[in-house]
């Protein structure tokens, strides 16, 4: 099965819509993306993969620590939408093969690059952004869990942000273990 037929299948009863919002994450590129040019889910398909794993995990630490959420689907849609912004990040680099004149024989694509081209810069806020076009509202909840997921590795000065979020929505912590696991334990 595709990854897009099993993002349907998978967020089926958990977005408004879902084919509308499996077509529009297909447009960005989301079943294709890597997740990273040079660490975890640097493979195509990865991003999914790697949101998918993040989901898991998320619904792992629920059962388990008996986690609480403003909705069940904050889940579903914190893990899954928490990279989204990584549909701008990579492109895949340009491999031309020339001739002896130095003429261009062929062009193929090569390994996933860092893109420098972006309009919107960004992680945590870009992925929040994304989300709301796709999705619509999100709950404080949700945004606070996309924007913060990537816990103290984000910018120093904004450590003391990160420490209010999660005394006010301890999932934004959670969410953050999860895509550690993911990332770090996993591997994906």
């Amino acid at each position: 099965m595709n990854r897009k037929n099993e993002f349907k299948i998978f967020m089926e009863h958990h977005v408004c819509d879902v084919s509308t919002v499996a077509d529009r994450l297909d447009e960005l590129g989301y079943f294709s993306a890597p997740a990273s040019a040079g660490h975890h889910g640097n493979t195509d398909g990865g991003l999914y993969d790697h949101s998918k794993m993040v989901t898991l995990e998320l619904l792992n630490l629920t059962e388990k620590l008996g986690l609480r959420w403003e909705r069940r689907d904050s889940i579903y849609i914190v893990g899954m939408f928490h990279d989204i912004c990584k549909t701008d990040d990579y492109s895949r680099e340009i491999v031309r093969e020339k001739a002896a004149d130095g003429s261009v024989v062929c062009e193929t694509e090569g390994k996933w690059v860092y893109n420098t081209d972006m309009l919107l810069p960004g992680h945590g806020e870009k992925s929040v952004i994304i989300a709301q076009h796709i999705l619509g509202t999100l709950t404080q909840e949700e945004i606070m869990c996309i924007r913060w997921h990537m816990g103290a590795f984000d910018d120093r000065e904004n450590w003391k942000y990160y420490s209010a979020a999660v005394k006010k929505y301890p999932n934004v912590l959670y969410t953050h273990v999860a895509d550690m696991t993911a990332s770090q334990i996993i591997g994906v």
